[in-house]
């Protein structure tokens, strides 16, 4: 069925022959509207519309989501910075609707883990934490929110020096989260956490019916960026694993590195692409054919 007319929206559209795109060797159809006359052809209704570098897309968000900083993505692909940034934000949004597409596909998760990841902004005396909720058995994610938290331990007081007081943002943060993955999860959804003190409330509060399930939270190994922990059984490997990859997975994750994050949005973004791409190609898809069965 021919495209309805972008200008006019009159779906009496005719062919009117091929033109060959040379961005990415790509033959594409072009239409004629019987009404208003204008022309317009297959791509004029695709994302990537008007995009100069389309081969560039599916490149970036690998890289992305394949521990490569912004500046070497530019040198590796030649070309510039700007255009790396702008892609990201093009992948990010494609990102949140593929996700939000794939996971409505799934059918309700009944175990799911519930952890948080601690970042920075800028400097580590500016903090961040980053809530992820994945399948306990799948270990796909569902979920992600990032806020501000005020520095702790021995850089609290350098924190509060240079930077005044920094709000605590975690708390709304988390039951935002706990409120967009909801539609995902059965009423009856087993969840498992550490015994950080306000989850127990805020997933009581968000998902009334859900089982809450806390395990004692032990000291990191040397192993997997510092998230895989010490011990010899822990019950919660699945989101600790899944932390790991993204320590490994995103640049600016990794325990030891220069590539910062400057702004929240942006890191928002990286996030998304990682997590579409972890969903869909780094989790093996015959995972998901698996039955769960709550304990």
């Amino acid at each position: 069925m021919n495209p309805n007319c972008p200008s006019c929206g009159a779906g009496c559209s005719v062919k009117y022959g091929r033109y060959h795109r040379y961005d990415d060797a790509q033959s594409i159809q072009r239409y004629r509207c019987r009404v208003c006359g204008k022309y317009h052809s297959s791509a004029t209704h695709a994302p990537t519309y008007r995009q100069k570098r389309r081969r560039l897309n599916r490149l970036i968000e690998m890289d992305i989501a394949s521990s490569t900083a912004q500046r070497r993505i530019a040198i590796k692909h030649g070309c510039d910075r700007k255009t790396v940034a702008r892609k990201i934000t093009f992948l990010a949004q494609e990102a949140r609707k593929k996700a939000a597409t794939w996971l409505a596909q799934q059918r309700p998760f009944e175990q799911v883990q519930w952890d948080e990841l601690v970042s920075f902004e800028h400097t580590r005396l500016k903090p961040l934490s980053i809530a992820v909720m994945s399948v306990e058995r799948h270990r796909c994610i569902l979920g992600f929110g990032v806020a501000q938290v005020p520095a702790n331990g021995l850089i609290a007081k350098r924190s509060r020096e240079k930077y005044g007081l920094r709000r605590n943002l975690s708390g709304p943060m988390r039951k935002r989260v706990l409120k967009q993955v909801a539609d995902y999860l059965s009423p009856m959804v087993h969840v498992v956490s550490d015994e950080h003190p306000r989850y127990a409330s805020e997933i009581k509060q968000v998902l009334p019916q859900a089982h809450h399930r806390t395990h004692r939270s032990v000291r990191g190994s040397l192993t997997g960026q510092g998230e895989l922990k010490r011990t010899g059984y822990d019950p919660l490997f699945p989101i600790n694993h899944t932390l790991a990859m993204m320590r490994d997975n995103i640049k600016r994750f990794a325990r030891r590195t220069w590539c910062t994050t400057k702004k929240v949005s942006v890191l928002e973004d990286v996030i998304a692409i990682y997590m579409h791409y972890h969903n869909t190609t780094l989790i093996p898809p015959i995972a998901l054919n698996f039955d769960e069965k709550p304990e």
